[in-house]
């Protein structure tokens, strides 16, 4: 096993973000519970992640949405402002092409689709939306923008996918034609959900081809809750570092590719797993783990939001500090043999042993409370 030492020393490495909208009330598709206490504007929000990130040492990073977040110009100069106040970045921007708009040509015709729309003035109007959202981007110095398209069909029949997939590509390439050196463009995919009878961007193979096809800066986002049941994240990852197209990844557990559960919620050994492979890329140079940010996705249906939250930090930084025990040497000369008992063991054990003080040191060391839940209930406390 590798020494404890040394997993301390890397704990400092992960790099978590969090998006702003876990800080509200999330739902599921039949009610949100909110209550006086939850955070009801992108400030509550962010004065929220900035308490966390206090008393975690992460997750200073945070993913900001249009038009939530921020709208007008006006807004994004308020936002950057309380950003700097609150020793927060922005580090990713997202356009919600879904929200359909009062008034506008974004309006209820949104349900047939964006960038793909049948109706020409509702594609020109998405794209637009998302090359305005760029300039609110820019305006919150914020590099790397993520767009999930929502366009897909709800009954048989009812879009030509051939004409539906050449929109969207063409869609992408305009939005990525305004897309500067400095700045990433990340797609995200979803295999249903709003559409259930097919998405136009459904698995992360279309997605890497769409982006080959925009941009060199355009990666794809991984979220782990968008992989169908019986895929391996495992395969999935290393294949998308060979191919150098994973842009960031989102971690969060789900159900039946539904829902948005903290990390290592339901399948903790999943997540252990993710981070052997990763460290074993690493080591082979397919990426360098200090480099990448990993964002959380959290919705808090129950609860309190900035402890779900804070879970989810907690999570990650098991898995992670539990899969660096993993000596890759070790495992590689073992791999080698082959001797599969041997490598099963040797992940078991890394698997099984308890790294909670290895990670209340590190929290120690760095001046902070060994127990963010309960420090942040006594400020909260000391308030009231």
């Amino acid at each position: 096993m590798v020494e404890v030492k040394t997993v301390s020393e890397r704990l400092g490495e992960l790099r978590l973000q969090i998006s702003s909208q876990s800080y509200g009330r999330g739902s599921s598709g039949f009610a949100s519970y909110r209550t006086d206490e939850d955070a009801g504007t992108p400030d509550e929000r962010l004065r929220q992640a900035a308490a966390v990130a206090r008393l975690t040492g992460r997750a200073g990073r945070i993913s900001l949405h249009s038009p939530n977040d921020v709208r007008t110009d006006e807004d994004a100069a308020r936002i950057a402002a309380l950003l700097k106040e609150l020793s927060l970045e922005c580090g990713s921007f997202y356009p919600d092409l879904f929200i359909p708009r009062k008034s506008g040509t974004m309006n209820h015709r949104l349900m047939y689709g964006t960038i793909s729309n049948p109706i020409s003035e509702l594609r020109v109007a998405s794209i637009n939306f998302v090359i305005r959202s760029m300039e609110l981007m820019r305006a919150l110095d914020c590099r790397q923008l993520v767009l999930w398209l929502p366009d897909g069909i709800d009954s048989p029949g009812e879009k030509n996918l051939t004409d539906m997939l050449d929109r969207i590509l063409n869609g992408i390439r305009q939005i990525g034609i305004n897309i500067r050196k400095s700045e990433n463009l990340m797609l995200d995919f979803r295999p249903f959900d709003p559409s259930f009878c097919s998405m136009a961007v459904s698995d992360w193979g279309t997605a890497a081809w769409l982006c080959r096809e925009t941009d060199p800066s355009c990666r794809v986002m991984l979220d782990t809750a968008s992989l169908l049941p019986g895929a391996s994240l495992d395969s999935v990852v290393v294949a998308m570092l060979h191919q150098k197209i994973l842009g960031s990844v989102r971690l969060s557990d789900n159900r039946l590719s539904q829902g948005s559960m903290p990390a290592g919620t339901l399948d903790p050994a999943a997540l252990f797993r993710f981070f052997v492979n990763l460290l074993q890329a690493e080591k082979a140079g397919l990426c360098t783990i200090g480099d990448m940010v990993f964002e959380l996705g959290v919705n808090a249906r129950v609860g309190i939001p900035s402890e779900v939250v804070i879970r989810a930090i907690e999570s990650v930084e098991l898995a992670f500090a539990t899969a660096m025990l993993v000596n890759p040497d070790e495992l590689s000369e073992i791999q080698a043999r082959p001797d599969p008992y041997l490598a099963e063991k040797l992940l078991q054990d890394a698997f099984m042993t308890d790294v909670r003080p290895v990670i209340r040191a590190w929290r120690e060391q760095n001046g902070l409370p060994t127990d963010p839940v309960q420090a942040l209930r006594s400020e909260l406390a000391g308030r009231s």
